[in-house]
């Protein structure tokens, strides 16, 4: 059994999956904080459904402290469970739980700045065709060729309107919806587990404090 979760936008999602691959639960926060609800959250899974054979979790990109958390909560259940775990890519997650189709899935960072990548998604195969960049908003993108043809998905749409359309004219837009953990579940079914020391945060970009020290740093 498996037992999936992110905390990719400070709150969290989590779900127990059947070996044949359905889901028997999914949970969320309702938008409250991962730090205050996720131990609960990951426990009443648990103590509904049994303890899990393997576990996998978003590694990001995403919020930085909301990785911090979760990644965080993954090592420490799979040490003390003794199972594996598996650190998937936030934005393949969300374009496999579009399910089938060209996705071009854009995930907000700061107001200033996006993650964005491109993906196919054919029955369980998630192709990558542009790997998850950190971009600066104001920048003009050098993106795949496919992209025009792609369906923009991911929280982007809404919390910064028109900017799709900027990088790409005609762009056809889709769901706004953030990535849940079912998402998570979905991509873990092709992906290698682990142990626990070997599963790190995938920021994609330095945190903004070390970002600030580069910035001021003489050229």
């Amino acid at each position: 059994m498996l037992l999936a979760f992110e905390t990719v936008g400070r709150t969290a999602s989590a779900c127990m999956v059947e070996a044949g691959g359905s889901v028997l639960a999914h949970r969320d926060l309702g938008g409250a904080e991962a730090e205050h609800g996720l131990v609960s959250l990951l426990d009443g899974l648990i103590r509904d459904h049994g303890h899990p054979s393997r576990l996998a979790v978003a590694a990001g990109p995403g919020s930085f402290t909301g990785l911090r958390i979760g990644i965080t909560a993954a090592r420490t259940l799979a040490w003390l469970e003794g199972v594996p775990v598996a650190g998937i890519d936030s934005l393949a997650a969300r374009a496999a739980e579009a399910g089938d189709g060209l996705w071009w899935v854009l995930l907000p960072l700061k107001r200033d700045t996006t993650f964005h990548a491109l993906f196919r998604v054919a029955g369980s195969l998630i192709e990558v065709l542009a790997p998850t960049v950190a971009a600066a908003d104001a920048a003009s993108q050098d993106l795949h060729p496919a992209t025009a043809g792609a369906t923009a998905i991911g929280p982007a749409l809404t919390a910064k309107p028109g900017l799709a359309q900027r990088w790409c004219p005609g762009v056809a837009e889709g769901s706004p919806a953030a990535l849940s953990a079912r998402g998570v579940a979905r991509v873990a079914a092709g992906v290698p587990a682990g142990p626990w020391d070997r599963l790190l945060p995938q920021y994609h970009q330095e945190p903004a404090p070390v970002l600030q020290r580069l910035a001021g740093r003489p050229s």
